[in-house]
């Protein structure tokens, strides 16, 4: 009995542990997504062996793998041996209605790990380069023009997530019934298109580069939202020009500075009409009163911006006076938060 004791791990070095093994579950986690194995499985079980043969792997390192991902609650074995995805870990599969599969891909890849190689000089210094520009000599965006594969990676995460929390945003704010709704910023325009499903009578304008409205035709029309949605170029930091009832912006502003975030406010202030109001959505981060989410979310901002960061509601009403919009309401979907700016 006093053996069996002495050779238990202590609990709090079994939650240490878990903790440090972090880095090798995100890898787990990607390997599952990059080598097919979670397409492949589906729904269905199957032996490891198996699942190398049909995926031209080597069939002890799938083994390996496998049992990685057991142990992570991602897949659970049967009495016969075969694999299958837990619910924890379906959503890897990139059929599944809630799938994080790109996502995971960008976050498990190597130089995802790189750009967060840095938070000790951050830690001791006062230069608010990110880890990206430090790893790579450049800022995220442009190490996305030299790799464009993670950088689509990357978009598709980025609309996986806004997909997730749709159905909150669009409950958790007054949009207009019959106004204009702009979108600023807005991708291929998940967010808008769900946000005049909600509100049949309204239209909208969809602004970003324009690559990204290029890619946003096919889409809208997809949708059948063509003629409700006028497309338009505009630039964060170049010619922004649209009318309308409310603009939103969604995870903008936590990618950037406090002076680059009123500069893009400034931008967006010149082009609203008085009266008309602004809702950005980012996640509410309270230092001192921290969740599970947000503050991990914070530090991938060190990692991944420049000058990036989470706020609180407070924080950018700050931001938004400084820019000449008056601080509005704000409400809460679980962790986002919409904040209301109005164009005097």
């Amino acid at each position: 009995m006093l053996s069996l004791v002495d050779g238990a791990l202590p609990a709090e070095v079994a939650l240490l542990t878990d903790v440090v093994f972090g880095l090798q579950k995100t890898k787990i986690a990607g390997l599952l997504v990059s080598s097919g194995i979670a397409d492949a499985l589906g729904t269905a079980s199957r032996t490891p062996v198996d699942l190398a043969r049909e995926l031209e792997l080597n069939p002890d390192m799938t083994v390996r793998v496998i049992d990685t991902a057991i142990a992570s609650r991602l897949m659970r074995l049967d009495r016969r041996g075969r694999a299958r995805l837990t619910k924890m870990g379906a959503p890897l599969r990139r059929d599944h209605p809630k799938s994080v599969a790109s996502w995971v891909t960008y976050y498990a890849h190597p130089d995802t790990a790189a750009a967060h190689a840095h938070f000790d000089a951050r830690l001791r210094g006062g230069d608010e380069s990110s880890g990206y520009k430090r790893a790579f000599g450049k800022p995220l965006w442009e190490y996305f023009g030299d790799h464009p594969d993670v950088g689509a990676a990357f978009a598709d995460a980025m609309r996986q997530m806004t997909e997730i929390d749709l159905a909150g945003i669009v409950r958790g704010y007054p949009w207009p019934r019959d106004g204009l709704i702009c979108d600023v910023a807005g991708g291929i325009g998940h967010m808008l298109a769900a946000i005049l499903d909600h509100r049949p009578n309204a239209r909208g304008v969809l602004l970003d580069s324009p690559d990204v409205i290029e890619q946003a035709e096919g889409y809208l029309r997809s949708r059948g939202l063509a003629d409700r949605i006028e497309r338009r170029v505009g630039d964060l930091f170049g010619e922004l020009s649209a009318r309308a009832d409310v603009y939103t912006m969604k995870w903008i502003l936590h990618d950037w500075g406090d002076d680059t975030c009123r500069d893009i406010l400034k931008r967006v202030r010149a082009t609203m009409p008085s009266g008309s109001k602004l809702v950005t959505i980012d996640w509410h981060h309270e230092s001192g009163r921290p969740n599970a989410t947000t503050p991990v979310c914070d530090i991938l901002m060190v990692a991944c911006c420049e000058g990036g960061r989470e706020r609180s509601p407070q924080q950018v009403h700050d931001l938004m006076r400084d820019a000449g919009l008056k601080p509005g309401r704000v409400r809460h979907s679980g962790l986002t938060m919409l904040v209301e700016g109005i164009a005097p």
